[in-house]
């Protein structure tokens, strides 16, 4: 299920903006869900939680650090230090700061990583007024790479089939790269072909996902 994902060191905090985004996703009608997480200490578990939880949107408060997560303390980082972290490997994910450290100046600075940066408690006063464009952004990011897994497939299908056309390649190892799948050479069509095997099945399950949300719409 397509999911809205709000990161946050506070629960109360996290908890409040999920009550307003139920709300709105009711009210709209739409089929997106949200949940909320704790910040990870090794920030490259967001890839791994992006993945299993099918995110579309990421919401980050700034002062991830201000609470214990753990015995061992608070994370090292603000949600400004995570969005430049997220997006070396996420160029054209969704990613909002609600936060209400919105005018911090090291927020501020990164503010173009962001797809908006909205003070918590507008958000949460006015959140019929964001949800249209968080709604607008999860369709956008959900319809463009439904037509990136449907170029992914038509392209192995292709050369899994035999073809040796060195455009088609290139368009596939492209697509390797956005989609963050892994890269491997094309000498011997056996191994390729068992190599991806597992990844292809996954990825048309995601695909169906993907377009039921796009249906129902």
């Amino acid at each position: 299920m397509a999911t809205i994902a709000i990161i946050d060191d506070n629960p109360e905090q996290s908890g409040t903006i999920l009550i307003n985004l139920e709300i709105a996703i009711s009210e709209f009608k739409s089929d997106l869900f949200a949940i909320t997480s704790l910040p990870f200490k090794d920030p490259n578990e967001y890839f791994n939680f992006i993945d299993i939880n099918e995110v579309c949107v990421l919401i980050l408060d700034e002062k991830l650090n201000d609470q214990s997560i753990d015995e061992n303390g608070p994370v090292n980082y603000k949600g400004s230090q995570l969005v430049s972290f997220l997006r070396e490997k996420l160029k054209d994910f969704p990613i909002y700061s609600i936060t209400a450290a919105a005018v911090a100046d090291e927020l501020k600075e990164k503010e173009s990583e962001f797809e908006d940066v909205i003070p918590r408690g507008d958000f949460i006063e006015h959140t019929n007024k964001y949800f249209p464009r968080i709604l607008r952004a999860a369709n956008k990011y959900l319809e463009e790479n439904l037509d990136e897994l449907s170029e992914f497939n038509f392209l192995t299908t292709e050369i899994s089939g035999g073809s040796k056309d060195p455009k088609l390649i290139q368009k596939l190892q492209a697509l390797q790269v956005k989609l963050d799948l892994p890269n491997s050479g094309f000498n011997d069509r056996n191994t390729w072909l068992n190599e991806y095997e597992e990844q292809i099945n996954s990825l048309e399950k995601l695909n169906e996902i993907i377009k039921s949300k796009l249906d129902s719409k």
